[in-house]
Order: structure tokens, then sequence, then C-alpha cells
């Protein structure tokens, strides 16, 4: 498959090109295709340091979309509105993966600020023709924890998306980083709840007394299995 991350030099998105490349044709977007070349090279570089042989190039946005089966926009959220409007016909039936949260800062606070649309990936589902397949992920992982490539990074990524097959193959890229699990959230009217999970995990990292400087989220079982209420009887 071949995969284009707008933003890709980004320390988010240069995170998931390396994670990828192991499998798939990775193309780095750049409003600067010189930067993106760049940028392709040098991860090119590293990962053939560790014995990975990948195939990453780099390219102007509007030529990267084209290319590419499924697009990350690993942008700013003030970005993704004039962006995406301006590269709206390069899009064809691509999956598009979102991972943007729409958030401000106010004093030390990060407030989760959504716009008329009721989220950002629904706003990029607005602005892209109909064949076009968003679908919200990868919000409640750090980019620095997404770029440490020997690192475990355990936890669940949240899933919304209104198309079932588009959401297996995201699924299945979650897999590829280790020990992170696919959750499917929903429909994509689900996303404002996954994107408000980015300024709350960000909040947590800001108080030192919770000692967490890489917050993610994990699903857990808490209600007791039968037997442990048989047991809780005895």
């Amino acid at each position: 498959m071949k995969i284009a991350v707008l933003g890709g030099t980004g320390s988010f998105g240069i995170g998931l090109v390396m994670r990828w490349a192991t499998e798939h044709d990775m193309i780095i977007g750049s409003r600067e295709a010189e930067k993106a070349e760049r940028a392709a090279e040098e991860i090119t570089s590293l990962l053939m340091e560790r014995g990975v042989r990948a195939r990453i190039r780099g390219m102007e946005n509007r030529a990267a979309i084209e290319e590419s089966d499924l697009v990350v926009l690993s942008i700013p959220y003030k970005s993704a509105r004039p962006m995406v409007a301006e590269l709206q016909d390069s899009f064809k039936d691509q999956i598009v993966i979102s991972p943007i949260a729409p958030m401000a800062k106010v004093g030390k606070r990060y407030l989760y600020t959504p716009p008329p649309e009721g989220s950002a990936a629904l706003l990029i589902q607005n602005l892209l023709p109909p064949s076009v397949r968003v679908v919200a992920a990868f919000h409640t992982v750090s980019s620095k924890a997404i770029r440490e490539l020997d690192a475990t990074i355990e936890g669940d990524i949240i899933i919304a998306g209104d198309d079932p097959d588009s959401k297996r193959v995201v699924s299945d890229l979650v897999r590829m980083i280790n020990d992170l699990r696919p959750l499917d959230g929903g429909d994509l009217t689900v996303a404002a709840q996954i994107e408000g999970l980015t300024p709350l995990l960000l909040n947590l990292s800001k108080v030192d007394g919770n000692g967490i400087k890489c917050p993610g989220i994990a699903v857990v079982l808490s209600c007791p299995t039968e037997k442990k209420i048989e047991s809780c009887h005895r």
C-alpha cells in the first residue's frame, strides 16, 4: 500500500513513516518538495542503519496525495480547513486518517475547541469528495513515543469512521506499532469524543504530581468476572 503522510517532516509524521516503512511504500508530503525529499533521505538512511530497506519518497503535498492509497493528515488544526480545501481536488477514493485535535491553550490548560461541523474529522469529511473515506485515529499516542522505535508503546487507539473496511485497514496499521491495540469506537460522529482525549492527556502530563510525561489511553475491564464475584462471597 502507498501511504502519504502530509506533515511528514514533523515529529509525529516522521514516527509514522518509520513505523510503517517496513511493510508499505511511504510518501512524505510537504508544501516544499525539497524539504520532503531531504526528510525521506534522512529517514531511509536511519532505517538502513537498523537493517531495514525501506522505500520512502518525498513529494509536494498535491503529488503525494495523487500517488497514494491512504493519506494521513499529520498537520496542525489551524491548517486543516485551508489546506484540505486547497487540495481537495487531488483526493479521489483514498482512505484519509485524521489524528487532528482542535484545541486551544488557556493559561496552563488545553481545551477542546471543535469547529461548527462538530469535529476536525467531520470538517475534513465535508470538504472532501464523497468517495473519500475519513477515519479518525491516533489521537492518544505522543509524537515523542512514536519516534522511539525501540520503545514499546502500550495502550489503545480508538478509531471512528463510517466505512468498516477502511477501519480494518487502519486497525492493521495500528497493530504494526508495538503493543498498540485498535478499538472500534463507532461511526465518524464519535470523532469529537476521541479528539477531546488529546487535550485531556496533555493536561494530565502538565501536572507534576502525576509524573506522566507521555500519557496514553488503555481501556480495561473494570467489572469483576463471575469467578471473582463468587470468591467475594466465600
